[in-house]
Parts: structure tokens; C-alpha cells; sequence
């Protein structure tokens, strides 16, 4: 019986509490107005002086040219400038510091200059870099240099008879025999046998002639007598153009004459593997540069004389070594 009364006070009690923060809540609401209420404001137009001794400041600031002159530092004799953000390129090369843009400096990769490096962006720090092809023509860095070309453009490079090499030269024989006079003015020349001319041929001929496989031409005689065995015998001279080669030839009567003609047996490096050969005295082509002729001119034991020419341009002449 007294525990239940307990319980209605303290709910009695609850009950007062929510009607006093009810009605305190009713009290603050009924008050908002008067709280928030928004002034009245009048309009203002005018505008504040502009700083303009600062803003001309800072118009000549930005129109004003800012150099920089680049500092010079004098090392033996040579002046060279210490630029803001640019690094001077300087390597140790055995112990030594090179100062890759001193003209007077050890070149770092003999006989190429240090200049020459630099100005063609070359990766001179590789040891090997001159034997390099960065432009892929198929000409060394090393080889550009020496032909004064440029190692980053395809177009210039070296020229492609640099690319030639000899292996070999063959012979190949043309016999000859002045036989007889059968007249005053016909000569009889006998073809002998050789590995390029399996048959004997005769050709009856005069001055001026032609022989019949196109090999030479009759030019001239000169009348002699010798004495053999107490005998007058005939000892004429025929004089003759191995038309081939374009050279002249003595004919002896009864004596044999040999007209060796050599074949230089060539490669070009750019197409590897492919050997050919060529004819003293004849041209030849090389496929990636057809606007330039090419002539053997000599075929020696070890070596080949070539000319070339392009166009118009004078005609040069090398000697390939045998490889």
C-alpha cells in the first residue's frame, strides 16, 4: 500500500516537469519574431579610391625585360660561360676531368672531338659509341665522322663504295698467234684453246679488221726481216687493240701471245652475302643507289680500282682492299 503511493507521486512530479518545459518551449517561439527581425539598410553607390601608385608598380613589373647574363668562368686561357640551369658536361676519363665543351680539352673518344659528340647528341659516355649507327644507314658513327656526315640523318652518310670489299680476282686467258701472210695485205692470227675459248679459230685479216668473236681489231704492221739460221726469214709486227680492256698488244709471228683478263670478285656489306663479279673495264650497279655509276677500272692481286659518279658530280676514284 505505501510502495503504490510512491508511484503516483513520482509521476505526479514527471507530469508537472513536461508541462513547464512545454510551456517554456510555447514562451521562446512566441519570441522569435522580435528576435530575428531584419534592420533596414540604405543603399550605398560609391566606390573606395583604387590604389593606383601600386597597380602602375605592378604593370612595369610585368612589362619590364628580365636578363640574365650568363656568368663566364676563365680556366688556361678559355672562357667558358656557367649557364643558370644548364649543367656543365664534365667526365672522368683515367683519372682525368674532361670538360666536354672546352675546345682545348683530351678528346674523350680519339680521333672524334669532344665538339663533334655534343653537337650531334651522341651517347659519348658509352665506349662503344663509335660504333654506333643511331641513324641506321649502315654507316658507323666512326665512319660518319670521318666523311664528315651527319650520324642522325639516314640521308647523309658516307658513300656506299666505302661499303665494297674484294675477295678475290680470277683470270681468265685470250690466246693469240700471228701464223702467217699468205699476201701483202691479209694476215693470218690463230685463236688458241683456253678454259674461256674451248676451240681454235683462224682469222684472215687486214688492217682495220675486226676478228670475228669481237676480241680485237687489226691496227697495224710493221715489215722486219731477221736471220736464223743464215736465212732471211719474215719477222713482221702486227700491232692490235684487245677491244675488252682497250689495250694494245704486240703479235710477234710465230710467237704466243697471252691477253690475261682479271675479275674482281666484289661484295657490298649493306646486301651481306651476296658476291659478284665484274670484268676489268666494266660497270656495275648497286641497287639502293642507282643514280650512281660504277666502273672497275683495275684488278690487281690484292686490291681493285673502282670510279663512281653521281649525276653530275665529279668522278672519284678508290681503291678496294682485299679482305
Amino acid at each position: 500500500m505505501k510502495g503504490s503511493n510512491w508511484d503516483k507521486i513520482l509521476l505526479i512530479v514527471v507530469a508537472i516537469a513536461v508541462v513547464a518545459v512545454s510551456g517554456l518551449v510555447i514562451a521562446k517561439t512566441m519570441s522569435f519574431g522580435e528576435r530575428f527581425t531584419t534592420p533596414t539598410v540604405k543603399p550605398d553607390d560609391s566606390l573606395p579610391d583604387t590604389l593606383t601608385p601600386r597597380a602602375e608598380l605592378a604593370t612595369g613589373f610585368v612589362k619590364k625585360r628580365v636578363e640574365w647574363n650568363t656568368l663566364e668562368l676563365s680556366d688556361g686561357g678559355y672562357k667558358k660561360e656557367v649557364p643558370l640551369f644548364v649543367s656543365i658536361p664534365i667526365v672522368e676519363s683515367e683519372g682525368v676531368l674532361i670538360d666536354m665543351t672546352d675546345p682545348n680539352a683530351t678528346p674523350l673518344r680519339p680521333p672524334v672531338t669532344n665538339a663533334w659528340l655534343l653537337a650531334n647528341d651522341l651517347d659519348y659516355l658509352n665506349a662503344g659509341v663509335l660504333n654506333q649507327d643511331p641513324d641506321g644507314d649502315g654507316f658507323t658513327n666512326r665512319a660518319e665522322w670521318d666523311a664528315t656526315s651527319d650520324p642522325r640523318d639516314p640521308a647523309s652518310h658516307p658513300p656506299y663504295a666505302d661499303k665494297l670489299v674484294m675477295h678475290s680476282r680470277q683470270q681468265q686467258e685470250y690466246k693469240l698467234e700471228f701464223v702467217a701472210r699468205p699476201d701483202s695485205e691479209r694476215f693470218q692470227i690463230r685463236r688458241l684453246r683456253t678454259a674461256k675459248w674451248p676451240q681454235d679459230a683462224n682469222f684472215l685479216m687486214k688492217v682495220g679488221d675486226v676478228s670475228d668473236d669481237q676480241q680485237f681489231r687489226l691496227d697495224s704492221f710493221e715489215e722486219k726481216s731477221a736471220e736464223r739460221n743464215g736465212i732471211t726469214v719474215d719477222a713482221t709486227v702486227l700491232q692490235i687493240t684487245y677491244l675488252p680492256k682497250n689495250e694494245k698488244y704486240t703479235l710477234v709471228k710465230k710467237t704466243e701471245e697471252v691477253i690475261p683478263t682479271y675479275f674482281a670478285e666484289l661484295e657490298f656489306l649493306l646486301d651481306p652475302g651476296n658476291k659478284f663479279y665484274v670484268k676489268e673495264g666494266d660497270a656495275f650497279p648497286i641497287a639502293m643507289d642507282s643514280e650512281t655509276k660504277y666502273r672497275v677500272i683495275k684488278v690487281n692481286e690484292d686490291s681493285t680500282v673502282i670510279t663512281y659518279q653521281t649525276g653530275t658530280d665529279p668522278e672519284q676514284t678508290v681503291e678496294i682492299k682485299k679482305k
